[in-house]
């Protein structure tokens, strides 16, 4: 099955002459409507954490810089901080603990005068058939942090998809400068 969402040509967002006039008429509209609608909000949901809330506070001007979010992306938006918020504890247990289940054993020695087995300390081993589920939380979050960025806008092909063009114009006396470049033929 197709993934109907993602697939096919991008979206072109202009409205210059380069555009088919339905196009262009269609993304007029839309720009219209985008404006219309209410301008997200500065400042962090109560529920997010640490982690959450800074990202929110660099996120959200950069994101209405490029005009491509309003109120109506909150939900996104929040689910994205949240999860990144989520990320970096898993991260963090996986720096500390490792990527494979770890336990403590007893450490023991055999004593010299009565020949029995003594405990001495304890020791750290490791079950490699067992990944810590912190490294399993952590995958899951990076896959779906792309996904929402994605939504959001937040990567490049997604930016560019989005952005308006100011001028795509090639001026008539411009040299062209791939010509200038000897490749072995005239091009």
């Amino acid at each position: 099955m197709v993934n109907k969402r993602n697939s096919g040509r991008k979206r072109k967002t202009g409205t210059d002459e380069t555009i088919r006039s339905d196009q262009r008429e269609r993304n007029i509209e839309f720009q219209a409507k985008q404006n219309e609608l209410t301008e997200l909000q500065d400042t962090p949901p109560r529920h997010l954490d640490g982690y959450g809330v800074t990202l929110w506070r660099k996120l959200v001007p950069e994101l209405k810089r490029l005009g491509t979010i309003k109120q109506i992306d909150t939900v996104n938006l929040e689910a994205f901080c949240s999860l990144y918020g989520t990320y970096r504890m898993a991260e963090t247990d996986v720096q500390k603990n490792g990527i494979f289940v770890s336990f403590e054993v007893d450490k023991k020695e055999i004593d010299e005068e009565t020949g029995e087995e003594v405990v001495v300390g304890k020791e750290t081993q490791y079950d490699r058939s067992k990944k810590n589920p912190a490294y399993s939380i952590m995958n899951d979050s990076i896959k779906t942090l792309k996904s929402l960025a994605v939504d959001l806008g937040l990567s490049f092909d997604a930016r560019s998809g989005q952005l308006v063009p100011s001028d795509i114009g090639v001026k008539e006396n411009k040299q062209d400068n791939l010509r200038l470049v000897k490749f072995g033929a005239d091009i």
